[in-house]
């Protein structure tokens, strides 16, 4: 109960602070990824389209330098610098076209691979992959440790070479938790390039937990996405919502564990904790809207019988705001030696 308290205490003081950060990076994306938007408008050749360049800079590229840049700082005990959040930036901004090479250009994945391997030898067929090549190579010139990022992107890209086994029948239970973990867990680690400390192996299975952690909660937010688009995931392929609460709490709590035995001071571990459960939260909340639908389907998750109102999580409804505090407060737990 103790716990509880504290939790909706800190709350305000944890949006708060979330807010200021997502300020800062919104200003900071007039100033280096819209300056690269602008100019890809101004000799686009038709690959790219306003939806790549909202994703670039209203989505990933504000998601990824706030979400995983921020939270690994307070981590750290340390600001993030300025090379440090424009290599997150131009890592958060070519994401969403990366994700289009396999989900929407059909390009050779040995194609795919090269330009990973050897961004400074290529030149891009297109603007999308110009663009594309531009940001990585602006990311690799604000580290020191380039080969560990090119790594990561072949992690990446294994990863998406294999979620195309999700529009198949034949995939198991397992399977899909692979997936999921190698698509969400090797994409933060891959950001996570952008810092030139070294981590742990403890660390990196944080980081890749905590990765696999908001994969899930995406697939519940794009539940009726991919269920439209016969991509399987844990959401759409399961009949009772509670099981994946069940599961997520789990990798919650495995994530918690991983995080208590890093090397960080504890006041930092903390920080860290604060800033990830408020948008782990927000998971809770989407099963919560998912699970309410069963009460029309005799208990069984059934999406066919939804119309996509009925799995659209509004995370700005005063009622769902109070149930991320709830969600906050309830599963952010204290840690040994506080």
């Amino acid at each position: 109960m103790l716990t509880y308290i504290r939790n909706l205490i800190v709350f305000p003081f944890v949006k708060l602070k979330l807010s200021s950060c997502l300020r800062v990076q919104k200003k900071s994306i007039l100033t280096t990824l819209n300056v690269d938007i602008l100019e890809s408008r101004r000799t686009n050749d038709s690959s790219l389209d306003e939806t790549d360049f909202i994703k670039m800079k209203d989505y990933y590229g504000l998601a990824v330098p706030v979400m995983v840049g921020e939270s690994f700082c307070l981590l750290r005990g340390k600001k993030i610098s300025i090379d440090e959040r424009l290599s997150l930036t131009c890592l958060g901004g070519l994401t969403g076209l990366f994700d289009d090479f396999f989900d929407k250009k059909n390009i050779p994945e040995s194609y795919i691979k090269s330009l990973l391997e050897n961004p400074a030898e290529k030149t891009g067929k297109n603007s999308n992959e110009k663009l594309i090549l531009k940001l990585y190579l602006k990311a690799l010139g604000n580290i020191t440790d380039t080969n560990r990022l090119i790594n990561y992107s072949l992690e990446v890209y294994k990863a998406q070479v294999l979620s195309k086994k999700q529009l198949g029948n034949d995939l198991n239970k397992k399977e899909i938790n692979e997936i999921t973990f190698q698509k969400g867990g090797f994409s933060v680690l891959f950001y996570i390039c952008s810092f030139n400390e070294e981590i742990s192996e403890t660390e990196k299975e944080l980081f890749y937990k905590l990765g696999g952690i908001w994969q899930i909660e995406n697939d519940l937010l794009d539940v009726y996405k991919d269920h439209k688009a016969g991509i399987k995931t844990l959401v759409t392929t399961e009949i009772n919502i509670k099981n994946i609460r069940d599961f997520y709490i789990q990798q919650v709590d495995q994530m918690v564990k991983l995080l208590i035995q890093s090397k960080y001071a504890i006041s930092c571990k903390r920080n860290f904790l604060d800033n990830i459960l408020l948008f782990i939260s927000i998971g809770f909340v989407a099963m919560d809207v998912l699970e309410k639908n069963e009460q029309k389907t005799n208990n069984i998750f059934k999406l066919d019988s939804y119309e996509r109102k009925d799995l659209i999580c509004d995370i700005e409804k005063p009622a769902n705001i109070l149930k991320i505090i709830h969600y906050f407060a309830k599963y952010n737990p204290s840690l040994s030696s506080e």
